[in-house]
């Protein structure tokens, strides 16, 4: 069941990102041709209903966007302020973007409206792996501040039959130690306030079919010409981010609770849909077959500032560091990301 919905939900997204139909007929029977004419521009009309009602799509590309931007955001060490020297981390981390909050509905009621509104929020994004090196700058250059750079890098690929995902950032971070860390107890120490900002960049691009959609016909004299295809899909973003944020913790001996705000500035980059496939073209008394190209594309209306929180959970080992942070974004809608991270620290 759930294989089945995120099949149909992916060819929602499809068709909910393109913009009008542009369909070309061709290699079409000769034989055909009085009857063909008859009922072009009717067929025409009936795969620019099915397809093109959901030709704005702009909250979908929103919500592509949005989850591959908090995908790309992993990496960043956040329990290793006041580290001596270097920091070495590999993370993972994914995002969901959808209409609502994350407990709304996501079955029947969800794609029914989807169908209703030709565009909902919803959206996914994911970093496969995505390592990380941070520098103390201060204790480098004999300064008595707390400056730190990290640099990242990541990449994701995945496949699966006739699904393909490939999707890479890169990025830095530098961090300074606003309010110094201090001891509240015995076994409690406030991590203080830490500030940072960077500017971060990722690209992905999507590939999959979808196939088993129902035909489209046209009957006329009592011939019936039927439009069966499959979708040949590719979703490709990329954005530059310049995130800006303030984070503290509390360690308590081995486990550290951390959080802090921030804002995703967003600018350059693309988001575009398109679906480039061919069209089997059959009529109801012939064994011949036609064919028909149908092409559509469309680019998004993004978001240019988003403001988020983060929380986490943190265990220290030593110079080793085991980190689950979860962001999300203030909204209407739920856009949030979770990821684990494993570093050393020195």
């Amino acid at each position: 069941m759930k294989k089945m919905l995120f099949a149909v939900l992916l060819a929602m997204c499809v068709i909910g990102t393109v913009s009008a139909v542009d369909v070309d007929f061709y290699d079409l029977p000769a034989a055909w041709a009085a009857d063909f004419n008859n009922i072009e521009d009717e067929l025409r009309d009936k795969i620019q209903d099915k397809y093109g009602k959901y030709e704005e799509g702009e909250k979908l590309n929103k919500a592509i966007n949005n989850a591959n931007v908090l995908a790309a955001d992993g990496g960043y060490m956040r329990t290793a302020n006041g580290y001596d020297w270097i920091t070495v981390a590999l993370s993972v981390n994914g995002a969901v973007a959808k209409k609502g909050s994350l407990t709304g509905d996501f079955g029947d009621e969800f794609l029914d409206d989807f169908e209703e509104k030709g565009d909902l929020y919803v959206g996914a994004g994911v970093q496969v792996i995505t390592a990380a090196v941070g520098f103390n700058l201060g204790h480098l250059l004999g300064w008595n501040h707390g400056l730190y750079i990290t640099l990242k890098g990541g990449v994701s690929k995945y496949s699966q039959d006739e699904f393909d995902f490939d999707a890479y950032n890169l990025g830095f971070m530098v961090n300074y130690q606003l309010v110094e860390a201090q001891d509240l107890g015995r076994v409690v120490k406030w991590r203080g306030l830490n500030v940072g900002t960077g500017l971060n960049y990722f690209s992905s691009k999507v590939e999959w079919t979808i196939d088993n959609l129902e035909p489209v016909s046209v009957s006329q004299g009592g011939h019936k010409f039927t439009y069966d295809t499959d979708l040949d899909v590719k979703a490709e973003t990329s954005r530059f981010i310049i995130p800006v944020e303030i984070n503290t913790g509390i360690k308590l001996t081995i486990v550290e609770l951390f959080g802090g705000l921030g804002a995703d500035f967003m600018f350059g980059g693309d988001n575009e849909v398109s679906v480039d496939t061919v069209a089997k073209v059959t009529k109801s008394d012939s064994t011949d077959v036609g064919h028909a190209k149908m092409k559509m594309s469309k680019d998004g209306d993004l978001d240019v500032v988003k403001f988020r929180f983060t929380v986490g959970l943190g265990f220290s080992f030593g110079p080793v560091r085991i980190e689950i942070p979860y962001t999300q974004y203030f909204d209407d809608n739920y856009t949030g990301a979770i990821g684990i991270l494993g570093g050393v620290a020195f």
